[in-house]
């Protein structure tokens, strides 16, 4: 046979080519597009990167010259709702394990915050019991001692706190101390809240809880990637937080990461709810077209809608003023209460005021409570004669006090005779005098003579004790030195409550001349056990 050398040589190389081939093919079926160095070629520099010669432009993986591209099938997209449409794409950084923040002291106390603290302290050796309860106490103590300092505002103990978190193996002191520098916006915890939130699941759930808080508190960006794990994650028992806390330390990403969220099928309505709540408060306007999809939706989850309302409002979007009122004509008095919420963050636009006014005359007691809300914020002088009238009428004593607390905050004329006329009018019963009394001495800038006239005229009436009391109590929250003359008359009556409400409006004021009264009520045998024990302590009296 004779043999055709040029096409044996042909084929040869085709079988070689084709082995080499194979060789790169890994067994899943998938080119292995690494070149063995044995075949590369050596090739002069051209200047450009390696990336850029490793990277193919799409155009040319399906040019129109290629001869095949006629054969591809297009791949049909896949269908998508106008709400998914409505939702820009996240740029949010997913859940990760956040980074820990460096370890710092308790920031410098306030100078005036310390101040007004030991103003409170019932004598001079209170500050170092207080030391010392945080340095021996146990559990119960320091925990009740936290309390007392979170209620005072005192900052001046956090160096000391903070020494004990350190060591602490105690959950309950735990969660106080995390509770106070909460309460005080001290960033000095951070690094052991983002901790604990990259693995919370063997710690106490109340101390889990203090972290998220604390975060929230202190804007705590660091620990977002583990907020996002949590939120993600299978146990629901730190959705809740997780989302709460993200809408306080998260942004425009984070928004919209939670908008993406809740269209996934398996969240429940409760878990859609509070993620529409929370990302009103992100001020996210990425999400605006989303969440007027939202409320429109006449067959969506009625709570959803509700605070997709209020969320409309945060963003302070004007264009979101329409929509609103336009759901405001919605049968369900819940999403109108929502509506007013919404639009109290628009008192520059006057259709959103005339709306918050009208609510004022809803159907509905909760829409109106909320509307005169509202109006308090917005300072919407127009709406006094409105509030008057369901002070005086409304059947609800919730909306009366509601009024009666607005006008008093709005201070205009009509409004304040409105109230002093309450006071002096013996028509108005005693029960109905409270809220207003309290009301009118916040500010103290009109109806105190009235109000200090109508305690006399108690305080030389046992029968209207209760009210007596009420005053006292009101009166006892403000230094003011027109208060003197009614200390002394409270201090010398003979019912025990009278006289520990002049002890008390002493104590704010330190009127000297209350002082020589005070020893007399403690000398007599026959004072109240409680009062003398009080004027021993505010007066320092040693016995002989």
């Amino acid at each position: 046979m004779k043999v055709n050398m040029k096409k044996l040589l042909l084929l040869l190389t085709f079988i070689f080519s084709f082995s080499l081939f194979a060789q790169n093919v890994g067994l899943d079926g998938e080119t292995d597009l690494t070149v063995d160095p044995l075949f590369q070629l050596d090739m002069p520099d051209d200047g450009v990167s390696e990336k850029e010669k490793t990277e193919v432009p799409d155009e040319a993986l399906f040019s129109e010259d290629d001869e095949d591209s006629e054969d591809v099938e297009e791949e049909e997209p896949d269908s998508v709702t106008a709400e998914e449409e409505s939702i820009p794409e996240s740029k949010a950084s997913k859940g990760g394990i956040s980074q820990v923040p460096a370890a710092k002291r308790p920031k410098k106390a306030d100078s005036e915050k310390v101040s007004a603290a030991a103003e409170k302290d019932e004598n001079e050796n209170t500050a170092e019991e207080y030391r010392n309860t945080i340095k021996y106490g146990i559990p119960s103590e320091i925990s009740e001692l936290v309390d007392n300092l979170i209620k005072n505002e005192d900052p001046r103990f956090s160096d000391e706190l903070y020494d004990v978190f350190q060591t602490a193996k105690n959950n309950t002191i735990k969660e106080k101390i995390l509770t106070y520098f909460t309460k005080l916006e001290d960033p000095c915890l951070e690094d052991y809240a983002v901790n604990l939130l990259n693995d919370p699941y063997d710690e106490s759930g109340a101390v889990v809880k203090a972290c998220f808080q604390y975060i929230s508190a202190v804007k705590t960006k660091a620990a977002i990637p583990a907020v996002i794990s949590l939120i993600e994650g299978e146990n629901e028992n730190y959705f809740n937080d997780a989302i709460a806390a993200l809408g306080e330390i998260g942004g425009a990403d984070e928004a919209v990461f939670l908008m993406e969220y809740m269209n996934r099928d398996d969240l429940s309505d409760a878990q859609r709810q509070i993620l529409m709540r929370t990302s009103g408060k992100m001020h996210a306007v990425e999400t605006w077209d989303y969440l007027v999809d939202v409320l429109e939706d006449e067959d969506e989850n009625s709570f959803v809608r509700m605070y997709a309302a209020e969320s409309l409002g945060l963003m302070e979007k004007k264009e979101s003023v329409p929509v609103l009122i336009n759901a405001f004509t919605a049968n369900d008095p819940n999403l109108r209460q929502y509506v007013i919420k919404g639009l109290l963050h628009y008192p520059d636009v006057t259709e959103a005021k005339e709306t918050v006014i009208q609510g004022i005359r809803d159907e509905h007691w909760r829409v109106r409570q909320e509307a005169i809300k509202a109006v308090k914020e917005m300072k919407l002088t127009d709406a006094v004669p409105f509030l008057v009238y369901r002070a005086k009428n409304d059947s609800e004593k919730v909306i009366k006090e509601e009024s009666i607390k607005t006008l008093g905050a709005l201070d205009t004329k009509e409004g304040n005779d409105f109230l002093i006329s309450q006071v002096t009018d013996k028509k108005v019963g005693d029960s109905s005098k409270k809220k207003v009394i309290e009301v009118l001495l916040i500010d103290g800038k009109v109806g105190e003579k009235e109000i200090l006239e109508l305690a006399n005229t108690c305080l030389e009436d046992d029968r209207r004790k209760d009210l007596r009391h009420a005053i006292g109590k009101e009166l006892a929250k403000y230094k003011r030195p027109q208060y003197e003359e009614v200390c002394l008359k409270y201090l010398q009556s003979k019912d025990a409550t009278t006289i520990g409400l002049g002890l008390d409006i002493y104590k704010t004021n330190k009127f000297a001349s209350a002082e020589s009264k005070m020893r007399e009520l403690y000398a007599d045998k026959k004072t109240n056990s409680g009062i003398r024990t009080r004027i021993k302590k505010m007066l320092e009296i040693e016995d002989e």
